[in-house]
């Protein structure tokens, strides 16, 4: 068991270091290991995000294919009420998409470049317009025995003031996300 986590973070600190340094420890891979989603907050610059993690029982591959075809993420994804690929040249695909998060508040509609250079490794994203002053993060696929972790970090400033209240409820939909995503990819 141990052996696992200090293999898990060798790998963790040997290919992830670069622009979105994980902040996962000893005592998240506990939670992860528990079936758990870990969330925690990141910031990048000026920038406030959410880093959140979860193992899904599935290859890399998989979990990729999963988040690779942005057409069907409204199918297993609830938040996401639409998205269409408008370009995909093989490294970069730019995606227009609808998202409903927190019921409080209204959809909102961006375009996203999404970057698939890292194949099975990390996938990036930047907002390219819509909603929001700034939108921006990654997918780390992270091999973990036959399983994979997935930590997705998320650097958002809206522009405008968002309550607390509705800052909670943001916590139990991206944990949402996070296990449709696990659903999906171990189906």
């Amino acid at each position: 068991m141990v052996t696992r986590v200090v293999f898990a973070f060798a790998i963790f600190f040997f290919f992830y270091s670069a622009a979105y340094p994980l902040t996962i420890d000893s005592q998240d891979m506990q939670s992860l290991q528990g079936g758990s989603v870990v969330l925690k907050p990141v910031r990048q610059n000026s920038v406030k995000g959410t880093e959140t993690a979860i193992i899904i029982n599935a290859p890399q591959e998989k979990v990729w294919q999963v988040l690779e075809q942005k057409e069907n993420l409204s199918k297993f994804i609830d938040q996401v009420e639409e998205a269409r690929v408008l370009s995909n040249n093989g490294s970069d695909q730019m995606v227009k998409t609808s998202v409903k998060i927190c019921k409080l508040l209204p959809s909102f509609d961006y375009v996203i470049c999404f970057d698939h250079s890292e194949k099975y490794r990390r996938m990036t994203f930047r907002k390219t317009s819509g909603c929001f002053k700034e939108l921006f993060g990654c997918f780390e696929f992270i091999p973990y025995g036959d399983s994979t972790i997935l930590d997705c970090q998320v650097y958002a400033d809206p522009g405008f003031y968002i309550p607390v209240f509705v800052s909670s409820n943001l916590k139990s939909d991206v944990e949402d996300i996070m296990r449709s995503i696990k659903r999906e990819a171990e189906r």
